[in-house]
């Protein structure tokens, strides 16, 4: 993998170990507590939305196009199911990452972007609900993984 590449990666991996403690440290209750949101109404729901995403997202840099994805998040029978499928996309993500040299370009909402731009946009959605979840988190009670607080380096 191209240098660029890898460290995107790593920040990608970075983020994706915190989602992923919230997923397996969260009990089914908080996991499942309503949010005061439209839509993705629980946390569940909200990491749900964001492997969907990376689906979407890993499917497009394969074939290099992501319009007219299925981007209907599907319904995951519970913890294990989603974890399994995070561990698959994050490793068919890294092998598709390998094989780029940093031109790659992935057809999405009427433009042709670069891979670092596609991989900054993945980033950038997952942080993005990693910092709704802390603040859902704070506003409903709920408490959060302490190596999450170590990790994001939170206080309060």
């Amino acid at each position: 993998m191209i240098t660029s590449l890898q460290s995107q990666f790593k920040i990608w991996s970075y983020a994706r170990a915190n989602t992923i403690r919230f997923l397996e440290q969260l009990s089914d209750s908080d996991l499942d507590k309503q949010l005061p949101r439209k839509t993705f109404v629980t946390i569940f729901e909200q990491i749900a939305e964001m492997v969907w995403v990376q689906k979407c997202f890993v499917d497009g840099i394969e074939v290099g196009e992501m319009d007219g994805a299925d981007w209907t998040v599907p319904d995951f029978g519970g913890k294990d199911e989603m974890l399994a499928q995070m561990a698959r996309l994050d490793k068919k993500m890294e092998e598709l990452l390998n094989k780029c040299d940093g031109t790659e370009e992935v057809f999405w909402n009427n433009r042709s972007r670069n891979i670092h731009e596609v991989v900054s946009l993945m980033q950038m959605h997952e942080t993005m609900h990693l910092g709704q979840i802390i603040a859902f988190c704070h506003a409903l009670g709920i408490d959060i993984p302490q190596d999450v607080t170590k990790a994001l380096f939170l206080t309060g």
